[in-house]
């Protein structure tokens, strides 16, 4: 076996370097179906201005669960463009988390014309599915 110059496995690994940059760049600048309200005003606007059905995701960034189903939820997004997918951060959005009682992570809220339909406790996002297809 013949041996690789040092500068020639040093331009390898910086190519590869490289590469896997740009796939993660990629990956982070496609479009996402969800959207992250930013403030307790923002969340309220949604919610309100929306005719369809909306579906909130309380999340956290610490939260291991959430974590497992977000892309779950980001892929109902992409299947269902008649319905609103928010994800609510209960430590950016404290107002609204305390407000909306929440007390786990994940939760979810239905809401349309700004009533509550029904909510899910936990990670269950089989149950989530039923939901959106029952109120959409």
């Amino acid at each position: 076996t013949r041996l690789a110059h040092p500068d020639v496995r040093t331009m390898r690994r910086v190519l590869q370097q490289s590469l896997r940059r740009a796939n993660l760049a990629a990956k982070a600048s496609r479009s996402l179906a969800t959207v992250s309200p930013g403030s307790d005003a923002d969340l309220a606007k949604v919610i309100q201005s929306s005719s369809n059905l909306v579906v909130i995701d309380w999340t956290a960034t610490w939260c291991g669960p959430c974590r497992m189903v977000a892309p779950e939820f980001e892929k109902m997004s992409e299947e269902h463009k008649d319905v609103t997918f928010l994800k609510a951060d209960v430590d950016v959005l404290q107002a609204s988390a305390q407000q909306a009682q929440i007390s786990a992570v994940p939760s979810f809220h239905f809401v349309k014309d700004g009533a509550l339909l029904d909510t899910v406790a936990g990670a269950d996002v089989e149950k989530v599915k039923m939901l959106v297809e029952k109120h959409k």
